[in-house]
């Protein structure tokens, strides 16, 4: 069988690799699919860990359907100085980024981690794994590191 492949950097950052395309939640991007070399960028690399799953395509098929496709539509008269850095905020606030997951906020009652509205790094990857048929997060309000780390690949 096929592996989809995970690589993280420890209490960093979780990228879902499948071949030389990424996939990863970020703060700027929300969720987004670039070339390995872009993901990478500036990234030491810490652990890589090859997760079997039943079902890679379907793992795939979950990622496109989860890529941001917001981009800021902002007017033309405006000055450039202003439309970078706008565009750069409106980015920021409306990508499909879980920033209270990200933050830990998502431990409030009635949280679904996996409801497919929001994501950060740690999410994706176990939701990706679950779209796969790797459903080993069902009981859990909130999905972080600790959690991915403790399974068996």
């Amino acid at each position: 069988m096929p592996r989809t492949r995970f690589a993280w950097a420890l209490s960093s950052h979780l990228i879902v690799k499948v071949g030389d395309t990424c996939y990863e939640a970020t703060m700027l991007h929300g969720v987004r699919k670039v070339p390995l070399a872009v993901a990478m960028a500036g990234q030491v690399l810490v652990k890589e860990t090859h997760f079997y799953v039943p079902d890679p395509a379907a793992g795939v098929a979950f990622g496109e359907s989860q890529l941001c496709t917001y981009e800021p539509k902002l007017p033309t008269w405006l000055p450039r100085w202003v439309r970078a850095p706008l565009a750069v905020a409106l980015k920021i606030r409306n990508n499909n980024y879980d920033f209270k997951g990200a933050f830990g906020l998502s431990l409030a009652p009635g949280r679904d981690w996996a409801e497919d509205d929001f994501w950060f790094c740690y999410e994706l990857g176990a939701g990706w794994l679950r779209a796969a048929g790797r459903n080993v997060f069902s009981n859990l309000s909130h999905v972080g590191e600790t959690a991915l780390m403790a399974i068996n690949p």
